[in-house]
Formats: C-alpha cells, structure tokens, sequence
C-alpha cells in the first residue's frame, strides 16, 4: 500500500467525525497484508432468553466482522461502555449468529433493543460462552411472589389510567417492556378493561431501571387477551367486601352476652352457593362426620389460649351448622372455659398450626395468681414431660426422646399463674425412606449461569403435545395441532393445511418460520420419561446425601433426557404444500452442577441442551 492509499483511508475517517482513525489506518494495513476469512457463520440456536447480552465496553462494534477487509466501527468502545450502565432496557443487547474466523477468532452478531446498534463483535477464541467484547446478562430479574405482601398477593387490581399510552402503566405487555427482543405489547388499548378486576401470579423487576412489573390475569377470563406484564404502580387496588366465598360457610363464634370471640370461613369442595351444609333424614339435622370433626377442632383451635372453651359440638350446635347455607353465616354460642386454679397453669398441647390435642393443669405450690411462671427446675421439668408424654400416649404425637426442647419450655416459663399457654408438639418421626423430588434444569453449556436455566417437564409421550395455532379458515375458526396431532394424521387429511401455509409471499413465510418456532420451543422443554425412576432417588428422611451419591444415581438412570419429537415444515413452494420432519434434542447431565443435600428435600439438576437432531425418516403415513 503506498503513502497516498494511506493517507486516503485516513482523512476520509476524519471527514465521518470518528475519533480512531489512526486505529481504523492500522487495521487496513494489516488486512492488506493477509485478511482472515470467514469458517463459519451460522444463526444461534440457543433459546432467545439465553442470547441477552451486555457489552463490556472491552471492544468496538463493526460494520463487519473486525478481521475482514472492509470492516468500519459502528461504535466505539466507549461509547458501549455507555450503553453497558445504561439504565434505559432499550440498550439490552440480542446476539443472534456466530461466525469464527480462519485464525480461530469468533464473532457474534449483535443489536440493540432499541435498533441503534447493530454488527459485529469479537467474544474471544469459543463459542461455547460469550467474552471478550460480550458478557452474558440478565434482563429481567424473577422475584417469585414471596416479593410482595400477604394484602398484595391477594387483592385484585385494576389499570389505574387505561388507555392507548406505551408507557408500562396503561396496556399490558407480553413481556416486561424491553425484556426480550421483538416481544411487545398484549394489548394496545385497555379502555374495554378499565372496570376489569385482575390478579397477580408473578412479579419481578427490570434489571436496568430496577422498576416493579408483575403479571396479571383476570380470574373470571383465562383466555383474556389483556393477561401480561404491567408495572405494579400502574395498578390500584380494588377495595375488598368481607363476602362469604360461595363454596363455603362462615361460623362465627359469640359468648353468653353476644360478644364477639372469633370467625373463620369453612370450604367444601363442590360447595354451591345456596346449597345447604349438612343434611336432615326424618327431622333429624346431621353433619358429616369429616365435617363435624374439622369444624370442631377448626373451633377448638381458635379458642386456645383464650377463656374459652369447646369440648364438643352440642345437638343444637350441629342443628344450627347443617341448616346454614354456603355464601351464608352461622353463629355458635362458645362458653368460658373452666377456670384455672390461682397457683396453676393450663398447658395447652397444639399441633405447629394450633390445634388443639390435649390440655392439662400443672400446679406449682405457693405460686400466686398473675405471677410469672419463670425458670423451671430440674424436678419440674421432669414432671412437665411425664405428664405430656402420658397425655400423648396412642397419639400420632410426642416429644423429642431428650424431653422438652428450649422452645418448649421457653412457652412455659413466660406464662403466669391463672392462665393458660400453648406448647407445641410434632408428630412422631417414623424413621423410613423418603424420595427426594428430582427437578431437572435445562443450560446452553457447562458455564451457563443457572440463572438462565429453564425448567423441563415430563411427558410420556414420543411426540410432543402442546398445540400450535396454524392456519385461520375462511369462515374464522383457528386451526391447531400438536407434533402429536400432525403425525397420527393421514397425509390426505392435512394436504390441504399445508397448501394454506404455503399459499403466501414473503409475509406467509414468516408465519410459516414462527410456526416451527412454536413447534420446537414447547417441546425443547420438556423430556420423555415416565417418571417412575426419576422419583426413585430415596434414602432416610433428613439423611445427607453426597454429591458424589446423586451423580452416581443420575448416570445409572438420567445421564441423558431426550425431548419428545416435535415437526420443522418446509415450503414446497406457492400453493404445493410442504414436507414435515421431526426433530428433537437431547439433554446430557452436567456433573459439575451436581450437589449434596438431604432425602426429602427437592434437589436441583442441570442439564446441557443439545443442537437439534433429525429423526431418521419413518415409513410413509397412510
């Protein structure tokens, strides 16, 4: 190259404003002595969510891969650095192909959410994680409903300002706004939901702008199309009516006087509103024997611990109950309970969700009504336990062999003389083999955060079942079919459909594309299996397991999952129809994710994503 090319090169990168042209200069001077070529270039298969990425400002962006003649910065390095702390999600990043070099250097095509950006950028030697210019990133952050309050899980909402604005208040989204690439809006208008009661079932927040969306739905509508992402302050809050739920009954309990004692709300399943509770034979009011046994001790547990009591429904108590209706209320008179000596405490045994098993009064000579109960001594202790345990006898509940534990008797210590305190009992261990449920997780590779693992569900089945919309018919009906569906047809059945799916221009060939997409994407998270060996990892309730334990049952039974088949669908051309293949992958266990744990507890597996692979062609369907 002589000086004239080169000073060339140089002023017309002045000229565009870039402040790298000496950098620009040197590339060319190298590419003119030997350029790299392209090996491979190829579109990623990974699972969308999986292709969010941030730049880490360590390198430029090109028109082209960097390496190649021609290539010319589409941004610099600084100013990725800018876009990698944005705290706008329009800068989120989607790599989409790969290409490696002749040296051995792999690139990734990338581009903004917003479209700003778009090209090449180096990510080092593998193409098995991204680096160099690229890191892996989350763009939204699941929470799990735990995030917001008791009162917030179960209120309902309404959109605070519906309407047409894009703003995360007003519409619901497909996905948090700017989370994923392309995925936009549910709805573009939500007037026709301004009086719409919803719920919440998710929550979580956008990394960038650390801002609260949460999915809704409406509870009376599962097919609603508004169901989808919202920010949490774009919802209020409906007031609640304290309204007996149709499928149940509510008691409440009054004393003597009339006073108010407690409420609670029974269910039945298969309840009916109006329906009566119990049942009348010749004049005679009954309750069923499973009700009247929960009822009471549902009673029994709210009065513990107050001054009063029920031993047993009375006649007239079951009477009242069996003639309420369900959406109605009934109230039942409770009396005070018998009262405790003034140098005695009444010791309640509860289960750890408060009902009552038995009670008893432990008496401490000299000791004055309202005094505190304060430390124990050895002796009384030990009459404390002989007596629980006595109590407990034939029961499916005990204390722990050592005695009272420091919880126990802290419940006693704090009571005082002429009361009453709850102490609570567990169920006795039965020492046998419990399963610890296996839940296996499906990764990109063996270096993929397991934050971005999807979970995979079995079926037993070879062909996937999950139905994907097709074709619409001339007279509005939606045709769906499953792989499941689409293979057990006769190819006379189905020529028609595929003729529609063909029958199109270029517009008809991205439906026919977003079609295999659905296809591979249902069963890409799922795995054949009937289950019967995935639950059978067992050992002694609370017993350690190793990690070495778990790998070991895992490569004898699940070192690899196979999805069910799922077809791909190749246009024949304008109106012919089309061909059908199957499809599947496979999932092989990654060992170094494997951890110890305990039986009975659920343990966590993950599992490397193949490429898909094609069936071998089957005999022709009648």
């Amino acid at each position: 190259m002589n000086l004239r090319v080169k000073r060339s090169i140089f002023l017309s990168v002045a000229v565009l404003g870039f402040t790298v042209g000496v950098g620009v200069q040197h590339a060319q001077d190298t590419s003119a002595k030997t350029y790299a070529k392209i090996a491979s270039n190829d579109k990623l298969t990974i699972p969308e969510s999986s292709r969010n990425v941030s730049f880490t400002g360590k390198k430029a962006l090109y028109t082209k891969v960097g390496t190649l003649k021609g290539a010319r910065v589409v941004a610099t390095k600084s100013t990725l650095r800018g876009l990698a702390i944005s705290s706008d999600s329009r800068s989120n990043v989607r790599a989409y192909r790969v290409a490696v070099t002749s040296r051995g250097s792999v690139y990734y095509k990338v581009v903004t959410f917003d479209g700003m950006y778009r090209g090449w950028i180096y990510s080092g030697k593998s193409t098995g994680y991204f680096g160099g210019g690229l890191k892996r990133y989350s763009t939204f952050i699941n929470q799990g409903m735990s995030a917001l309050s008791a009162d917030q899980q179960n209120a309902m909402y309404r959109i605070t300002t519906p309407g047409t604005r894009n703003d995360g208040k007003s519409v619901t989204y497909k996905e948090p706004s700017w989370t994923q690439y392309k995925v936009g809006r549910a709805i573009t208008d939500s007037s026709m939901y301004a009086n719409t009661n919803f719920r919440i079932n998710q929550v979580g927040i956008r990394t960038r702008e650390n801002d609260q969306w949460v999915h809704i739905y409406d509870p009376n509508n599962v097919n609603s199309p508004a169901t989808g992402w919202i920010l949490l302050s774009g919802l209020s809050q409906v007031p609640t009516v304290n309204q007996v739920p149709d499928n149940a009954i509510r008691v409440n309990l009054v004393d003597a006087s009339g006073k108010a004692v407690s409420s609670f709300d029974y269910p039945r399943v298969g309840g009916l509103k109006g329906a009566i509770f119990g049942t009348n034979v010749n004049g005679q009011w009954s309750l069923d024997s499973t009700d009247q046994s929960a009822v009471t001790t549902k009673i029994q547990s709210l009065l513990s611990g107050t001054d009063y009591n029920l031993a047993a429904l009375t006649l007239s108590q079951i009477t009242q109950l069996a003639q309420t209706t369900f959406g109605s209320t009934v109230t039942i008179t409770v009396n005070l309970a018998d009262k405790v000596a003034d140098n005695a405490v009444r010791i309640n045994l509860t289960t750890t969700d408060g009902k009552l098993i038995k009670s008893f009064d432990w008496v401490r000579n000299g000791a004055t009504k309202g005094s505190v109960i304060g430390t124990l001594s050895d002796g009384e202790k030990s009459d404390i336990t002989t007596k629980i345990s006595s109590l407990l006898t034939n029961s499916t509940f005990s204390l722990a062999k050592s005695g009272l534990n420091a919880t126990q008797i802290q419940s006693i210590s704090t009571g005082v003389f002429g009361g009453q305190v709850n102490v609570v009992v567990n169920p006795t261990v039965v020492d046998q083999d419990v399963s610890s449920k296996i839940i296996p997780m499906s990764i990109a590779s063996n270096d993929t955060d397991v934050k971005d693992a999807q979970a995979l569900s079995p079926i037993n089945a070879d062909y996937d079942d999950t139905s994907v919309d097709l074709i619409v018919t001339k007279d509005g009906n939606e045709v769906s079919m499953s792989a499941a569906d689409l293979h057990s047809s006769k190819v006379s059945d189905i020529t028609d459909i595929l003729k529609q799916l063909t029958n199109t221009n270029d517009k008809g060939k991205k439906a026919l594309s977003k079609i295999n997409d659905d296809f591979k994407n249902a069963a890409v998270k799922k795995f054949q299996s009937n289950l019967t060996a995935i639950d059978g990892f067992k050992g002694k309730s609370g017993a350690e397991f190793t990690k070495g334990d778990l790998s070991g049952y895992l490569i004898d039974n699940f070192n690899t999952l196979t999805s069910p088949l799922y077809p791909q669908l190749t246009s024949l051309g304008k109106g012919k129809g089309a061909t059908v293949s199957y499809y599947y992958v496979t999932f092989s266990l990654d060992q170094s994710k494997v951890n110890a744990g305990k039986f009975g507890d659920e343990t966590t597996v993950y599992y490397i994503m193949s490429a898909p692979q094609q069936q071998p062609k089957q005999p022709a369907q009648n």
